[in-house]
């Protein structure tokens, strides 16, 4: 999420960095998961931000491309039984019960 709403922003690491006092490999490490931000940090980081700090524990969107898309709304149109057989090419296997996110 910090990635994302530093990109959106048009921030660099640096502008971050700065602003909350770490190192920009500090910020770099939080944004790829290679080191939990400390929780003393949070409003910080949000406030650099712009966000809410609650925001900063969701998980990132995901942009998708026109042709991403195109290829997603294709499957969505399929009938359940040629998805099935999608899915069984690939090897994604649905467990009982419970539904894909795509």
């Amino acid at each position: 999420m910090i990635r994302y709403e530093r990109r959106k922003k048009g921030l660099h690491l640096a502008d971050v960095a700065q602003r909350v006092g770490v190192s920009t490999a500090t910020v770099s490490r939080w944004e790829r998961g290679r080191e939990p931000m400390p929780f003393e940090r949070r409003e910080e980081v949000a406030e650099a931000l712009g966000i809410d700090p609650a925001r900063l524990g969701d998980p990132a969107p995901v942009e998708l491309t026109s042709e991403d898309r195109r290829v997603l709304d294709g499957y969505h149109s399929l009938p359940p039984g040629e998805r099935a057989a999608i899915r069984d090419l690939l090897g994604l296997r649905r467990a009982a019960g419970r539904r894909a996110s795509c």
